[in-house]
């Protein structure tokens, strides 16, 4: 960026995410989702596969854009070994073969107790991702709150999988037989711990904490399914 006379604020703000993110990007303590690597590649005027290989900590395939100066290159990765594992770039679908009839429902801010509350109105249609293909009932929901961040930042969209189980260490939507003044079901985004026979064990990133909720109280736990989940891979 600073080759090209650009700014952490202006990629942010192509990425629709806040400074801070991408300052967390550029010192690895956040990883760069799908959709957005061709936001940076344009921005940084790089193709998809050099980006990719300047997060992998590789020197670029290309080399730099026409009048820039190319950075020092990273140290080199030891050769493999002949028979060792060589991964494969994952190749997005094109669009048109998503069909564009994914609900995104609407959510209400929560309180104290809750991330958000699940209204149940349709506010929008997105593009139904490979890995959702098949799926009865998946829909998608903006994040409210910064509870889960740097996992989820608010106003992400998050692809929900009602038929597939959550199992510790991924995140889950906990909608709650709690109610409030309209009738709404009170929900949660969080990390789901696991199961016990009275408690839901569940977590969160921001701030940092561990906290269980009986079974009594949760109305069902929803996985939300992660990038390569969504791809089918």
């Amino acid at each position: 960026m600073k080759e090209l006379g650009k700014t952490g604020q202006g990629l942010a703000h192509l990425l629709g995410i806040n400074k801070a993110r991408v300052s967390e990007i550029i010192g690895g303590r956040r990883g760069v989702k799908a959709e957005e690597v061709t936001t940076i590649a344009s921005y940084l005027e790089m193709t998809e596969a050099d980006v990719l290989a300047r997060l992998a900590g590789r020197p670029s395939l290309s080399g730099p854009g026409p009048g820039v100066a190319e950075a020092a290159a990273p140290p080199l990765v030891p050769p493999r070994r002949m028979d060792a594992f060589t991964p494969r770039t994952a190749e997005l679908p094109p669009q048109s073969s998503m069909h564009l009839d994914l609900p995104v429902y609407g959510t209400a801010v929560g309180g104290e107790d809750a991330d958000f509350e699940m209204n149940g109105e349709v506010i929008d249609r997105v593009r139904r991702p490979p890995g959702l293909a098949n799926a009865k009932n998946a829909f998608a929901l903006y994040v409210v709150g910064a509870s889960m961040t740097p996992r989820y930042d608010e106003g992400d969209l998050i692809f929900v999988h009602p038929g597939r189980p959550p199992v510790p260490g991924c995140e889950v939507v906990v909608e709650l037989h709690a109610v409030d003044e309209f009738g709404r079901n009170k929900a949660l985004l969080k990390t789901y711990r696991g199961t016990t026979p009275t408690r839901v064990m569940l977590s969160q990133f921001n701030p940092p904490r561990e906290f269980d909720i009986p079974n009594a109280e949760v109305k069902q736990v929803l996985r939300v399914l992660r990038s390569n989940e969504l791809l089918g891979i």
